[in-house]
């Protein structure tokens, strides 16, 4: 189970507002996104009723995995191999529109759609803080720093086991509020009892360290790194 059980958000939480402005900026710009599959939504709405109530399913652990490095999630060892294809959760956080080009900490964020114009009227609800300019330009935030769920804890990788897909959450049967664009967690590969889920934070892999300041590098894990026992956690060098 989740350590910090305040993560216990099942998916983005999008307003009426928020769903509009971001379907007519893919709209504009042609974006060509997916749609989950029955496959896919029966899954998420399984995991999300999980999340609510225990704050992860209990075929996942998370684990302090010392070093300095934080949390990991793992596949428990007493679990089934998880199948690639098999959706993990959804990415949740807090949503919101940032001004482009301006300096932020994105550690546990995505940004699914960007180069968004906001009208006058959404930029006096959405920037209370600015004045409006025309020509600004915004991308669409969902941050898991201070709400999410457990999967804010799965670590990166070059060598990931798990893939991020940008998917829209159609109309359907399994109670799941449809969402324009939504990014969740898919098994990439079939992750074996007891290796740690992990995925790489961005396309083009090392893109995403490469832009962060300080010269920060990450730890160079791999799904054989770190491992899950019956007895504990094994680190191998």
């Amino acid at each position: 189970m989740v350590k910090y059980m305040k993560y216990k958000l099942p998916r983005q939480v999008l307003s009426s507002e928020f769903r509009k402005i971001i379907s007519r900026e893919m709209h504009k710009q042609k974006m060509s996104v997916a749609r989950a599959t029955s496959k896919e939504l029966k899954e998420l709405a399984d995991v999300s009723k999980c999340i609510a109530k225990r704050g992860s399913p209990p075929y996942f652990v998370c684990k302090e995995l010392g070093r300095n490095l934080g949390q990991g999630i793992f596949l428990h060892p007493d679990a089934k191999p998880f199948e690639k294809g098999r959706v993990i959760a959804s990415y949740a956080g807090v949503v919101s529109f940032i001004r482009k080009n301006v300096p932020d900490d994105g550690s546990y964020a995505f940004t699914p759609v960007e180069d968004i114009r906001l009208s006058k009227q959404e930029q006096l609800y959405f920037d209370k803080d600015s004045c409006f300019r025309p020509k600004r330009l915004y991308s669409f935030k969902v941050d898991a720093i201070k709400k999410g769920n457990f999967t804010r804890f799965i670590n990166h990788s070059e060598k990931p086991n798990v893939i991020a897909y940008s998917l829209v959450v159609p109309s359907n049967r399994y109670g799941l509020v449809p969402t324009p664009i939504e990014i969740i967690y898919i098994a990439k590969k079939t992750i074996l009892p007891g290796e740690q889920l992990l995925v790489c934070y961005e396309e083009g892999e090392k893109c995403y360290w490469g832009a962060r300041a300080g010269g920060i590098k990450p730890f160079p894990m791999t799904p054989k790194t770190f491992r899950l026992t019956k007895k504990g956690l094994l680190f191998s060098d």
